[in-house]
């Protein structure tokens, strides 16, 4: 077996820590992120929401931490998986972790569709990318010939 192939199930280890991180930043510290996101969306900065509307800034504030929550917990699933069944060349795994990439895909054509904006999938083109490279690296591992 080629090292690429035995050690492939780290690539969705980095991504589902790294998704952590992120994840735990957007629940309970999201200010930071959601400044960029609210103007783009509506066309205001977050400051200027603040002011205008408090009741739906934390309306937004409490959506946005708890779809950080959601997306934690789907970090967490990925990591359960690749720890178990991706890392020993199960097959199961292998097929539950294409949900990875369709994921990845659908937020970012939601997101297309949501504001109008194609540039808003070039942010989503490089995890993508690594996340199919940590599927198609390792297929002889789960498809031996």
């Amino acid at each position: 077996m080629r090292v690429y192939e035995k050690y492939a199930w780290v690539i969705f280890i980095g991504l589902g820590l790294l998704w952590v991180v992120v994840c735990f930043y957007q629940a309970f510290l999201p200010d930071g992120l959601l400044e960029g996101d609210v103007e783009l969306v509506i066309g205001m900065s977050w400051s200027e929401l603040q002011v205008s509307s408090p009741l739906a800034t934390e309306f937004v504030r409490w959506l946005y931490g708890a779809m950080g929550l959601l997306k934690m917990s789907w970090s967490f699933l990925v990591l359960a998986i690749t720890v178990t069944g991706y890392r020993r060349g199960e097959k199961w795994a292998w097929y539950t972790l294409w949900l990875v990439p369709i994921l990845l895909v659908s937020s970012a054509l939601f997101n297309i569709s949501f504001v109008g904006d194609v540039s808003q999938m070039l942010e989503w083109i490089p995890i993508t990318s690594i996340s199919l490279l940590g599927l198609l690296l390792p297929i002889r591992k789960f498809f031996p010939k």
